[in-house]
């Protein structure tokens, strides 16, 4: 058991916000397809990379909570590699230089109040909210297992399985995980009426996967929504919410077919955000992972942080 990582109702860590949007709007930098990885070949785009997680940690620091370092390899997988004309040998040469690169600001910053565990992100295969075609759950193992290999030869600490939306890949992409014995989390996206983009309920979808897996993934989180959409998802709760460790909102109540067409970052109300965090941790206290999506960084992070610590204190 790897002590770093985030466990029941242990310690508080914070994660990464909507790293895409911000370098593409904040910094200017082009993401192709929407995929980050490639910014890894660009030296000016890596240091901005590293300010934005230096940031992050600085938040987690000032807060004397954990912070997961990850956020570049959400689309360093075959098919997202193909489109942009990237080989299987480079593919496994970014995954392993980002592991590297946060590997050495865990090396950097981390301290005993402040562990940093580094994880590998595996988006979905598709684009996560046009589900397009289903895959199944097999299938979903065996496309998911190559990425998740070069993650582990790397020395990641877990794997965040982010923005799923289909239960069968779900499934598939927590047993590659187990089959190469690493740790995963499970987040999934969800619509405005609290079910996943294809249709599932959340609850029911983390059942299903807890079936078919053995109880596999070591958490669950929601990511890529706005709480007063996710809200709807807890409103009848059941045991299945004990499996939820982790938030990570968007900053807009948009959605994201429309966050897309505005040609511009919508960062909503940081501090409305840690509020409405701070309320979820009220009635949900084992909840210890809080970070961001769409329109969030480090601002937005360091108001999740403040709003929620004293709530966790019981104060």
């Amino acid at each position: 058991m790897n002590a770093r990582l985030p466990e029941p109702d242990g310690r508080m860590f914070l994660t990464e916000g909507g790293i895409e949007t911000h370098m593409q709007y904040k910094k200017g930098h082009e993401l192709r397809n929407f995929c980050l990885f490639e910014l890894i070949n660009d030296e000016h785009a890596m240091a901005d990379l590293r300010a934005y997680h230096v940031n992050l940690i600085e938040v987690a620091l000032k807060h004397k909570v954990g912070a997961v370092l990850d956020g570049l390899h959400y689309r360093t997988s075959r098919d997202w590699g193909e489109k942009l004309g990237y080989s299987a040998e480079a593919l496994t040469d970014i995954v392993v230089r980002g592991i590297r690169f946060y590997q050495d600001l865990a090396r950097e910053y981390e301290t005993a109040d402040s562990p940093m565990p580094v994880s590998g992100v595996v988006g979905p295969r598709g684009d996560a909210y046009d589900i397009g075609r289903i895959m199944e759950a097999d299938e979903a193992e065996d496309y998911h297992s190559e990425q998740i290999a070069t993650m582990k030869q790397a020395g990641a600490d877990l794997v965040t399985a982010l923005t799923f939306s289909q239960v069968d890949e779900a499934i598939g992409v927590t047993r590659a995980a187990q089959d190469h014995d690493m740790p995963v989390v499970v987040s999934f996206a969800l619509n405005k009426d609290g079910h996943l983009k294809s249709g599932t309920a959340l609850g029911e979808a983390i059942r299903s996967v807890d079936r078919a897996t053995g109880d596999g993934p070591r958490y669950y989180m929601v990511n890529c929504t706005h709480p007063v959409d996710f809200a709807a998802a807890f409103e009848a709760p059941g045991p299945w919410v004990k499996r939820i460790y982790g938030l990570r909102p968007n900053a807009s109540s948009l959605d994201h077919g429309t966050l897309c067409q505005l040609g511009h970052l919508e960062e909503g109300n940081p501090v409305e955000l840690g509020q409405q965090m701070a309320d979820m941790a009220r009635r949900f206290s084992h909840i210890n992972v809080w970070g961001g999506c769409c329109g969030t960084d480090h601002v937005h992070i360091d108001e999740i942080a403040k709003a929620v610590i004293p709530v966790r204190a019981g104060s």
